[in-house]
């Protein structure tokens, strides 16, 4: 019996990864689409260092040159948020970036709680949660919240890598 071909959207398809490795569904490979696919290919593109695509140099998140001369907190912080738009802000799909909120801020855990109900805590108690996991990790996340051509508002979570001391 032949299915019927997916309808394209204006968000696009594309294969389904997980942890950067294609996922299978029996045995074809997985399909991802819409908004999932969207903020795949966002997570994707900030995953990928600056100018490392030979098709396309100008993609990718360059944190070689935020992390390659030191720096206060908040000059690294403001240096991220520049590369954070510059990059997610090339993509056609992308409307406007509405924000970007670091995760010591507590408008970080009230975007956060909007979009986990299943994990509603205040933003007082996430931010001491993070001081928390700050003590034994190193790492930053970050939540941009945008607007699509198609697809009204998302938040997109980032992070860096976390190193444990």
């Amino acid at each position: 019996m032949a299915t019927e071909p997916a309808k394209p959207t204006t968000i696009g398809r594309s294969l389904q990864l997980a942890n950067g490795d294609l996922l299978f569904e029996d045995t074809d490979l997985a399909m991802i689409e819409g908004r999932d696919n969207f903020l795949q290919a966002m997570q994707v593109m900030i995953e990928t260092p600056f100018a490392s695509d030979i098709f396309n140099v100008n993609y990718g998140f360059d944190v070689l040159g935020i992390l390659a001369s030191p720096q206060t907190v908040g000059s690294a912080k403001a240096l991220i948020r520049l590369n954070i738009i510059k990059s997610i802000s090339q993509d056609n799909r992308v409307r406007e970036i509405k924000e970007v909120v670091f995760d010591d801020d507590l408008r970080f855990f009230e975007i956060s709680s909007d979009q986990n109900p299943a994990r509603k805590i205040s933003p007082e108690q996430g931010l001491a949660e993070h001081r928390q996991i700050r003590k034994t990790e190193r790492r930053w996340q970050t939540i941009v919240v945008l607007e699509t051509i198609s697809e009204g508002e998302a938040a997109l979570l980032l992070q860096g890598t976390g190193l444990k001391t």
